[in-house]
């Protein structure tokens, strides 16, 4: 998992972490672990289809609110401390990330009433999603896999939509996580499609990778003498 956790996330910048075209937005689309992002809000004014699922969203608005300020005002003064350590060109600076993010996470709250009304925003409590197999075209995990332990969520995640796609694959110091390749063998081994793809998003030097995970089945042709 990133370090970064500034939520506010726009489709913009989805569209370069997920490599996303314009078609992939004609289908239905699941955002996994997002927090206070602005996608389905964005993606409900264009009159697209979404489900957001995280954790957090069996909190209510005033609490969440409280503790979506504290963890992004925790995590903008390690990035601003460690400034180094990223490319903040496509914000202008530091400060035009910043106030990008803010303004998602208030388009999200703007949102978050209506959207749990209409069941845009579910809370999960565990690894088993309430959906069918292939209820999603695509499904999305920004910001919050990636570690040993997930390969079952990625394999929940390929149950419910036709592709999963990660961002990003590197560890709390930024580097390429050690858990990649284990990961990978793991769903090659249980008869996964994979791909690890590089992107146009690059806020950090390695981080410029996301993982594209789908359920296959292999026929097999009998050898006839």
């Amino acid at each position: 998992m990133s370090n970064l956790v500034l939520w506010g996330h726009h489709i913009d910048e989805y569209q370069e972490m997920f490599d996303l075209t314009p078609a992939h937005f004609g289908g239905k689309l699941l955002e996994f672990g997002s927090g206070p992002s602005a996608f389905n809000a964005e993606m409900q004014q264009a009159e697209k289809r979404c489900v957001s699922c995280c954790p957090l969203f069996a909190l209510d608005k005033a609490t969440l609110t409280t503790k979506a300020m504290l963890v992004f005002a925790d995590m903008a003064d390690k990035v601003s401390n460690e400034r180094d350590k990223y490319n903040f060109s496509q914000y202008g600076n530091f400060e035009g990330l910043l106030a990008k993010r803010r303004d998602g996470m208030a388009k999200f709250f703007a949102d978050y009433p209506l959207g749990k009304k209409e069941k845009r925003y579910l809370p999960t409590q565990d690894i088993s999603l309430p959906f069918a197999d292939f209820s999603f075209d695509l499904a999305l995990s920004s910001h919050y896999l990636f570690g040993e332990f997930h390969v079952k969520v990625i394999k929940e995640l390929a149950r419910v939509a036709k592709e999963v796609r990660i961002f990003p694959l590197i560890d709390r110091d930024g580097q390429p996580s050690p858990f990649l390749g284990p990961v990978l063998l793991q769903l090659q081994l249980d008869n996964y499609g994979v791909e690890v793809r590089s992107v146009n998003y690059l806020l950090q030097p390695q981080g410029n990778a996301m993982l594209r995970v789908w359920a296959q089945e292999c026929q097999l042709s009998e050898h006839k003498e």
